[in-house]
This record gives structure tokens, C-alpha cells and sequence, in this order.
């Protein structure tokens, strides 16, 4: 098998989803891929979305409507809040590429993801839809910027960076690590990067998602101790897609077609056990 091939194969096939309900505000909820769509979203809207992991969810009393971003529609701590909130009379919107899914059944609302795969891989296509359906939810036009997103040399141990709906997918990308190379990495905030996490850096590369703000830039000029890398996109789809092929790249020049989650059968069950 050719995981390298499946994850561009998937790159190729993403294009924007669009969705007739639209909505102003909401609590969007979702866990690891599904959370990086809802910090990418609050980010955009300025917090009229606000995410929310579901176990913080399930402590959140709101009239906004309740958005469960999961593409299985499986995850249990999701379940039990859209049956939840559904009792207190509450919209809840479930994203999701499974229609029969327990979330889907328990939801007064359904976005559905045209997502299907024969083989587990890490979320790259599932996660772009998810975020263009719910950028549409909220009437958030997705430009063709995206199509402009191109490789870079992505290092050992990288720290990404990012501001507004970039600080999504600096999470997103350092889940992206984890689950194919099983590598740490981390992610921030620009705002307080130089604050604390700026010292854990020397020596690794600090990949700074550009907002198009000029902060990054400016942050990347006084840098001297380390490799600096700035992408040239400035929203959320581009500079995702801009990670994915880097990663990509990394898997090529390293030879490795593997996915590193599916090999650690282990950890896998645990992860499982604490999601199913």
C-alpha cells in the first residue's frame, strides 16, 4: 500500500463544500482534526464561533446553536452531548460523513460530508471538507487561494505558529506530525510565542502561518538563531494545504510509507478506548 499516493490522491480531490442552512453564532464542537476546524472558525468569525472540545461542551449552557463537527459520528463524548442538548431543546447541527451515525440520529440538524475511505489514513480531505462545510455554515466565502499552496522543507520537531483562524491549523498541522511520524511538534499562538515558547526553539524550525498581518514577517526578521520559515498564503485553506504537502515531501525524502498511528497498536487501542 502507498500511503504516500492515497494522501495526494485526496489533496487532488478537495474542493469547497457549500451548504444552503446558514447560521451567525454557534458553539462548535469537535476533538483532535474536528477541534482544529473549530479554533480555525472561532478564529475567523472573531468568537462568534466558539469552540469548544465536547466534555468542556457538555458544561456550556447556550442558546446558540450547538455545531458537532465528526466525521465518524462515533466519538462518545459527542454523542452524549448532541442527546443532551437535543433534550434541553437546543439546535444541534451534526457534520459528519456517517448519515446513520449515533450522532446523527441524536442531532436536529445534518451536514453531510461526502467523505468515504477504504483505507485509514490521517485526516487530510475529511478535514478540509469539514472546515469548508462549516465556513460555509457561518457564510464565509472560500476564496481560490488555496489552489497557490505549495511545498516547503519541513524539518525535525517543527513549531508552527499562528494568529486568527492560522491558529487552527497550527494545531491541525502538529496532529498531522504526530499521527503519520509519531514526532513531537508544537503549535501557538503569534501573540504569545515570544513570551515563553519562543526559548524552547533554538535550533528547531519555527514555521510561521502568514496572516497576511505583517506580524509574522516582522517576527521573522528579528529571528537570527534558528531556520525561519514564513508561507506565503494568508487564510486557513491555503496555508493547510501548504502543511500537507510538506508533509508529503518530509514522507518522499524520508522514504516513508507508513502511517505511523496504525503501527502502534498499543497506543492505538488506548486512543480508541478513550474516543469509542
Amino acid at each position: 500500500m502507498n500511503y504516500i499516493e492515497l494522501i495526494e490522491d485526496e489533496v487532488k480531490k478537495f474542493h469547497p463544500i457549500e451548504v444552503e442552512q446558514k447560521i451567525t453564532s454557534g458553539i462548535v464542537v469537535g476533538a483532535g482534526d474536528s477541534y482544529a476546524v473549530a479554533l480555525a472558525l472561532e478564529g475567523k468569525t472573531n468568537r462568534k464561533a466558539i469552540a469548544a472540545d465536547p466534555y468542556d461542551a457538555l458544561y456550556i449552557n447556550s442558546d446558540r446553536p450547538y455545531v458537532i463537527v465528526s466525521i465518524s459520528g462515533r466519538t462518545k463524548t459527542n454523542v452524549e452531548l448532541a442527546k443532551m442538548k437535543r433534550k434541553e431543546g437546543r439546535k444541534v447541527i451534526a457534520v459528519t460523513a456517517n448519515p446513520n451515525s449515533p450522532l446523527a440520529e441524536n442531532s436536529t440538524d445534518i451536514i453531510l460530508i461526502p467523505y468515504k475511505s477504504d483505507v485509514t489514513l490521517p485526516g487530510t480531505l475529511s478535514f478540509l471538507l469539514a472546515l469548508s462545510a462549516v465556513y460555509s455554515l457561518f457564510g464565509i466565502e472560500i476564496t481560490k487561494d488555496y489552489i497557490k499552496a505549495k511545498s516547503f522543507e519541513l524539518r525535525e520537531k517543527p513549531f508552527f505558529v499562528g494568529q486568527g483562524e492560522n491558529y487552527g491549523i497550527a494545531y491541525y498541522s502538529v496532529l498531522k506530525l504526530n499521527e503519520i511520524f509519531c514526532e513531537t511538534a508544537n503549535y501557538e499562538k503569534l501573540e504569545l510565542f515570544p513570551h515563553s515558547p519562543i526559548f524552547s526553539t533554538r535550533g528547531r524550525q519555527i514555521v510561521l502561518l502568514n496572516s497576511g498581518s505583517g506580524r509574522e514577517r516582522r517576527l521573522k526578521q528579528l529571528i537570527d538563531f534558528t531556520y525561519v520559515y514564513l508561507t506565503e498564503c494568508n487564510d486557513a485553506f491555503c496555508n493547510a494545504l501548504t502543511v500537507i504537502l510538506a508533509i508529503i515531501e518530509k514522507m518522499k525524502r524520508e522514504n516513508w510509507n507508513r502511517i505511523c498511528f496504525l503501527d502502534d497498536k498499543k497506543i492505538l487501542n488506548i486512543s480508541s478506548e478513550m474516543i469509542y
